[in-house]
């Protein structure tokens, strides 16, 4: 499942529609998401949503060291609950879990090859 030096990616848009329960969440997932590796990469609150996103007022890119870890983070029973109120908390949310590059592809890529 894993390329060598290959990082996994949550990628995440939805409509927050209830603020306070959507800040309880990121209160618990940030220090689980530093216990598993995973780390925000990016964060956009007003996210141009193109194709069935138009009315997401986020987006999130999530880093992991590898596709296997994403994949184990995203299963694993404490997020399946904390997903709980994510859900809650929101409407009309994608979420992907992604491989990126390994090293020498973007070599590779970086060389014309």
């Amino acid at each position: 499942m894993d390329k060598k030096d290959a990082k996994g990616y949550w990628i995440s848009t939805s409509k927050v529609t209830d603020q306070e329960l959507f800040a309880e969440y990121v209160e618990k997932v940030r220090p689980w998401l530093k216990e598993v590796g995973g780390k925000v990469f990016a964060k956009d609150t007003e996210p141009a949503g193109k194709e069935n996103t138009e009315s997401a007022n986020l987006a999130v890119i999530t880093e992991f060291p590898t596709m296997r870890i994403a994949v184990e983070a995203y299963e694993s029973d404490e997020y399946i609950e904390l997903s709980k109120i994510r859900k809650a908390a929101t409407q009309n949310s994608t979420f992907t879990i992604m491989e990126g590059m390994d090293e020498a592809t973007k070599l590779k890529r970086a060389m014309g090859m």
